[in-house]
């Protein structure tokens, strides 16, 4: 059962899930598309990613709305398909795109959101052992609101907008200091 005190919050959030969901489809009907297979490709991961992150929000949110519900089985059961959603991208990466520096790149992505999901799976065994856990229930809130981050972020590739992450600017910076010397 989840607690009523999270009932607001899974409303918002599945409501967030389905607005963000929408603007998603927005984002792959207007990214640039390249002629070259790979860039296809790689919009095609990137686009699964925010999709899969984003479905999983809003399942597990509107699973939560229901009364009765097991929250925990819910959680483990849907972030099981997000670890299957992964690994088909993975593949589908492997298989498509030619060795390089961007498929390196979309794999580790791939596999930070996979062990999210993981970890998502680990605690709805958690909490399907311990269902009155309401720290369990709060990092499942938090798990939530890290994939609406990853979806966006992910979103916000697909319409060729610049990574000027943090991260990504010191990893050019290193770069191109490599290449001067």
């Amino acid at each position: 059962m989840v607690p009523s005190d999270f009932g607001p919050f899974f409303a918002a959030t599945a409501a967030v899930a389905g607005a963000l969901i929408g603007l998603l489809f927005v984002a792959i009907s207007v990214a640039p598309t390249g002629d070259e297979p790979a860039a296809r490709v790689q919009m095609d991961i990137r686009a699964g990613v925010a999709f899969s992150a984003l479905v999983n929000t809003l399942a597990v949110s509107l699973f939560a709305l229901i009364p009765g519900t097991r929250l925990g089985t819910t959680v483990a059961v849907v972030g099981l398909v997000s670890v299957s959603s992964c690994a088909a991208l993975a593949i589908v990466l492997h298989r498509e795109v030619a060795p390089g520096p961007g498929r390196r790149r979309e794999v580790r992505l791939l596999g930070v959101q996979a062990l999210v999901f993981v970890y998502e799976v680990a605690v709805g065994i958690q909490l399907a052992r311990s269902p009155h856990d309401v720290g369990l229930v709060r990092t499942v809130c938090t798990l939530m609101i890290v994939l609406f981050l990853v979806g966006i972020a992910r979103a916000w590739q697909l319409i060729g907008a610049r990574d000027a992450g943090l991260l990504s600017e010191v990893g050019r910076s290193v770069r191109s200091r490599g290449r001067d010397s």
